[in-house]
């Protein structure tokens, strides 16, 4: 009786575990694999393909006359029509991206869930750790709060949404704390630096190894016509595009004093010059 118990069990995990591959399509594929020694194995099950090949910013750039892209490589078709490309060399610490291209067509990895948005391009992403590149991780340190935070701009005539990184222990400490003011690229907005420049994690780790003194990190959002990031504000789920108006015409640097009264007003900070740092990337 026991053993006709044991052999239903059996029997009814493996219907279910059929059932839910049923279900998906197919067992899973797992993609990118990082290997114990930093090579790296990217796959992508498409049976009906005729060619399938990956670029990411780990590649050799390709050059021409006019600008620098990053590489492309062929995979190689095996079993199930499942894609493969290893990496010849172990890729040194970082945070990298990519991309396959399907018989020409960009496509996101269906095996890996991490993307990060770049105006209107969306890229996958994975960490080879160690060095540096432990900063971007999410480590058992203590962690900041970040928030999004709308304020008035009666010169931009706008409500407008930035994002503010307050260090650990800030909403108990009482203490105040100097102000970095990070301003993003052109193209970008108050999304940014939170998520591709993973400005959090970094600040955690920096704070918690004493590398870094607690700090509130500001970031606004740069474009003067914007309320939000495209999606966050009244005009609903708009394309990303680079191509905004007010771009880099002088309104928005007039305005900016705006947020440092409001974030003076609102937060404890040090309210004197040398409280205060501006860095950013590009256009900011």
């Amino acid at each position: 009786m026991k053993r006709l118990t044991a052999l239903t069990v059996a029997l009814l995990i493996g219907v279910t575990m059929f059932a839910q591959q049923a279900l998906w399509g197919t067992a899973p594929v797992v993609s990118p694999e990082i290997h114990d020694n930093n090579t790296v194995t990217f796959r992508f099950k498409a049976p009906k393909a005729v060619r399938v090949q990956l670029t990411g910013d780990f590649l050799p750039v390709q050059k021409n006359a006019k600008f620098e892209a990053p590489g492309i490589v062929d995979l190689k078709e095996g079993q199930e029509g499942v894609w493969e490309y290893t990496t010849p060399e172990p890729l040194k610490p970082e945070l990298y991206s990519y991309s396959f291209i399907v018989d020409g067509l960009r496509m996101n990895d269906p095996a890996n869930v991490y993307l990060i948005r770049d105006v209107s391009t969306l890229t996958n992403v994975f960490i080879i750790g160690g060095d540096r590149a432990d900063f971007y991780k999410v480590n058992p340190v203590p962690h900041g709060t970040v928030s999004r935070i709308w304020y008035d701009s009666p010169a931009l005539g706008l409500e407008r949404r930035m994002t503010v990184y307050t260090p650990a222990g800030y909403e108990t400490s009482g203490k105040r704390y100097p102000v970095l003011y990070l301003l993003h690229g052109m193209g970008g907005d108050e999304e940014a630096w939170i998520s591709l420049g993973r400005t959090a994690q970094i600040l955690d780790n920096l704070i918690a190894q004493g590398k870094a003194k607690p700090m509130i990190v500001v970031m606004p959002n740069g474009n003067a016509s914007q309320e939000a990031a495209p999606g966050e504000s009244s005009r609903g789920m708009v394309p990303p595009t680079m191509q905004l108006p007010k771009t880099m015409e002088g309104s928005y640097e007039q305005a900016f004093p705006e947020i440092v009264k409001f974030i003076d007003k609102n937060y404890r900070t040090i309210k004197s010059k040398s409280g205060r740092a501006i860095a950013g990337l590009s256009m900011g």
